[in-house]
């Protein structure tokens, strides 16, 4: 959650393992490791700049001023909290889901509103 927003929900595994929004990336690296062999082999994402007032939250995703994959249209919209191939909801913009989308499904294949190829 950023800024009274759920970023992304799921098991704990499927967040521990894949974590598809940049904020729970950037939380999951914080984490420190107890085995000391392991330690310093993680990179660690830290956010630049200040974090927005609750009160006044940005337009579109309330992340984007923080986030280091921000893109035009993270000003313009809040991105749902769904599930966009990832296994798990997500609030990322769907914009970014379809090109990722489009570079793997075969061509002529065509994308519906919601991000997800048609049935």
């Amino acid at each position: 959650m950023y800024l009274g927003k759920v970023v992304e929900i799921g098991a704990r595994h499927d967040i521990y393992d894949s974590p598809s929004h940049p904020y729970t990336q950037a939380l999951l690296s914080a984490v420190p490791i107890e085995e000391p062999s392991q330690r310093g082999k993680r990179k660690r994402i830290v956010l630049e700049g200040d974090v927005p007032s609750p009160a006044n939250p940005p337009s579109g995703c309330r992340f984007r001023t923080r986030c280091w994959k921000a893109q035009p249209i993270c000003a313009e919209e809040e991105p749902a909290l769904i599930d966009r191939g990832q296994g798990h909801p997500s609030a990322l913009p769907l914009r970014r889901d379809r090109e990722a989308a489009r570079r793997r499904r075969p061509a002529g294949e065509r994308l519906t509103e919601t991000g997800r190829l048609p049935v």
